[in-house]
């Protein structure tokens, strides 16, 4: 029979070991915030791809709708969708507990929302430029350029997400 002065069981062991390493490195945040960026960036996808295909009848579009307000619209409505998403997965996953998300609680849940929102809205600036002018230049469909804007705007997202909307450091506790 155990007493309380026994050493911990090699499963609790491991599990305050993954504990502390969570904590300690930002590496698994990471991952969980790719995983509610890649959750919310679906959404945004479907929406995009059945909007093109509502609108222009196949996927690929033409080049001169680069500026349409059709796919402008398409645009706001399927990052919006997506980026709430996001934004709630990752208050219940990638932060709870941590940084603002802990020190204000759910009072100010509105305030990270809306700073969320402004983060998200920096990396959607930047994946639209880079679609537009793919599309512009090469014709390359908006699903195809939305994925490789996805890509090059991430790094910023998640910085600017983790430091300004819950003020934790994006690679260490």
């Amino acid at each position: 029979m155990p007493t309380d002065n026994s050493p911990p069981q090699p499963s609790k062991r491991w599990k305050k070991t993954l504990d502390n390493l969570v904590r300690r490195y930002g590496g698994f945040r990471i991952a969980k915030f790719a995983v509610a960026s890649g959750i919310g960036f679906l959404i945004t996808e479907v929406i995009l791809v059945l909007g093109v295909i509502i609108f222009y009848h196949a996927t690929q579009v033409p080049s001169v709708a680069f500026s349409s307000p059709t796919i402008l619209g398409l645009n706001a409505l399927a990052f919006g969708t997506g980026v709430n998403a996001a934004f709630m997965i990752n208050e219940r996953v990638t932060v709870k507990g941590l940084g603002n998300e802990r020190k204000k609680g759910r009072v100010n849940w509105f305030v990270r929302w809306y700073k969320y929102q402004l983060a998200a809205l920096l990396g959607n600036v930047v994946i639209v430029l880079v679609q537009l002018a793919l599309l512009a230049t090469i014709s390359l469909s908006p699903v195809i350029g939305n994925v490789i804007g996805a890509v090059v705007s991430y790094p910023v997202t998640y910085f600017v997400s983790m430091r300004f909307v819950w003020g934790v450091r994006p690679f260490f506790e």
